[in-house]
């Protein structure tokens, strides 16, 4: 039994896309880490990882997931400046069924350079070398992950479908959310127009 599905990868692999998009087809909550880090800081993320440092910015990252991984019901997209720990993963792997995010090195090039400087640990003097590394860092991450989708070729929708179809193959079943009473809902509503 899993609360949500975790969605990691390397940055530019698509998580977000397709995080929203999924959590839209499944009619659950859609969360990013990386916003959230800016709704905590007030900084956009290049500015906290420059603020934070490395090994700061990681602790915050794991801070927020450990808060997040115990939603229900809920998309999660993981911020893909650092590979996740192999600790970390198989924490989560407690709460959530965690899907790793993919596609060809070309693709994330070519998604990188749409953002360029919205990114706090990519080199953009060299961004296929940095990706290529990256990509290599991120290898043992991908083999601990229930499942891994590539993002390359496949449309959406499509993708949603495969996605799916694993959970149904696997036998996945998630626990749901209890229902709200009206305060709680009011409550829930207005923290998420203040967002």
């Amino acid at each position: 039994m899993k609360r949500n599905i975790i969605l990691i990868g390397t940055m530019g692999s698509g998580k977000s896309h397709l995080g929203r998009n999924l959590a839209e087809a499944k009619g659950w909550q859609f969360v990013d880490t990386d916003r959230l880090l800016e709704r905590r800081y007030n900084l956009p993320i290049a500015e906290i990882y420059e603020k934070l440092g490395e090994k700061m910015f990681r602790s915050a990252e794991r801070e927020i997931l450990k808060k997040v991984c115990m939603y229900h019901e809920c998309i999660i997209s993981v911020g893909g400046n650092f590979p996740l720990d192999v600790r970390t993963v198989r924490y989560l792997q407690r709460y959530a069924y965690i899907i790793g995010i993919r596609a060809a090195e070309y693709r994330i090039v070519k998604r990188v350079n749409r953002r360029i400087g919205k990114r706090p640990t990519m080199d953009y003097n060299d961004v296929a070398g940095f990706v290529e590394t990256m990509m290599q860092r991120w290898k043992p991450v991908y083999k601990k992950c229930d499942c891994v989708i590539d993002t390359t070729y496949g449309r959406t929708e499509n993708l949603i479908d495969s996605i799916h179809e694993t959970l149904k193959r696997d036998g996945v079943e998630f626990k749901k959310r209890r229902p709200m009473g009206v305060e709680q809902h009011e409550k829930y509503c207005n923290s998420n127009e203040r967002r």
